[in-house]
């Protein structure tokens, strides 16, 4: 190895930061990451922005796809197919694992478990618990090189209906102990999911991306929204009155949260992309963002209610499985907008 080395030092150094998992810290990785626009778009569509960039700064990062590429957009371009014949070759980045959740789950932990790459693989959300006992494995070991992108994620999935909307999927992965779930809300949130899951060092990360189009909240500057995603929760939009209200969003309700609260000046929206970064945060962090005096809370999320009564009193969920319909429709029936959002607001004291 000492002759390989010297013959190839920087082949070397490459081969032993991975070994190391020395990457560049997430601050610094955000700062090279150009910023993603502002027009309206699905978080997975940003997330394959992303991955170009994250292949880049992390050159051990490979991805796959439980033949869902096309789909969960996380194929990694220049990169390469993974295997023998027709274009693959050993050198490829893009893993095809083929319609086997659980097999590609086994398969990122025996990655992660071999110590030098960083694996993703990724498929439609709902399909998450064909594979969750690799999930748990991954968790209890603190394979943080491994990550999921999981795509699809709510009713917002429309026409395929119920059998393809996650309602309980979410709020089942954010009970595993030591996974990060992240569901961003728009493209730089998204950037600091990525991030996020290439750095953090104690376990893996599940990226959870929406079909359709979100709105970007341009009105806080990208770099904001970056570093307040990588903090789990931040002020998305800052009261302008004496703070009277907070509502706590999260993915793609983020959106009808700032649109209910443009005319309240006493409100206080709160994007929650993950958390379980919000919890590791210091106790003067979360109670700058959450704080204790303000107990008039509602959270929105299009999934199940229950854990969001942790930070408040009032929910908007969705405690029912969806139905068949285009997917602003099935999102608009079951209260996912901002009208109904601010009906619910104007019933409490």
């Amino acid at each position: 190895y000492s002759a390989w080395k010297e013959a190839n030092p920087e082949k070397a150094a490459e081969l032993e930061a991975a070994v190391n998992d020395d990457v560049m810290p997430a601050e610094e990785m955000m700062k090279v990451i150009p910023e993603m626009g502002t027009d309206a778009e699905a978080t997975r569509v940003s997330g394959f922005k992303v991955i170009q960039e994250i292949a880049k700064a992390v050159p051990n990062y490979i991805s796959g796809s439980a033949d869902l590429h096309g789909s969960t957009r996380n194929y990694i371009n220049d990169g390469g197919n993974f295997g023998a014949g027709f274009d693959k070759s050993y050198a490829g980045k893009n893993l095809y694992f083929g319609i086997r959740e659980h097999a590609m789950g086994a398969i990122l932990n025996g990655i992660a478990y071999h110590g030098i790459f960083k694996a993703s693989g990724s498929t439609f959300l709902v399909f998450v618990d064909y594979f969750r006992p690799t999930i748990r494995v991954a968790s209890l070991a603190e394979l943080n090189r491994v990550s999921y992108i999981l795509t699809h994620d709510s009713i917002g999935v429309g026409e395929d209906g119920p059998t393809h909307q996650p309602v309980e999927t979410v709020s089942g992965l954010r009970v595993i102990p030591n996974l990060d779930v992240f569901r961003p809300s728009d493209a730089e949130e998204t950037v600091a999911a990525y991030v996020s899951s290439v750095t953090r060092k104690e376990g893996p990360t599940a990226l959870i991306l929406s079909r359709q189009n979100l709105a970007q909240n341009n009105d806080v500057p990208a770099h904001e929204r970056r570093e307040g995603a990588l903090k789990g929760a931040y002020i998305a939009k800052k009261e302008t009155a004496d703070l009277d209200l907070i509502i706590i969003a999260t993915g793609s309700e983020v959106q009808h949260a700032l649109a209910a609260a443009k005319d309240m000046p006493g409100a206080r929206v709160v994007s929650m992309p993950c958390m379980e970064l919000y919890e590791r945060q210091s106790d003067d962090y979360k109670e700058s963002v959450l704080p204790s005096t303000c107990t008039k809370r509602i959270a929105m999320e299009a999934g199940v209610s229950a854990p969001w009564y942790k930070y408040a009193s009032k929910v908007v969920g969705v405690d029912r499985f969806g139905f068949s319909a285009p997917g602003d429709i099935v999102m608009k029936e079951l209260g996912m907008s901002a009208e109904n959002l601010a009906s619910e607001i104007a019933t409490m004291n």
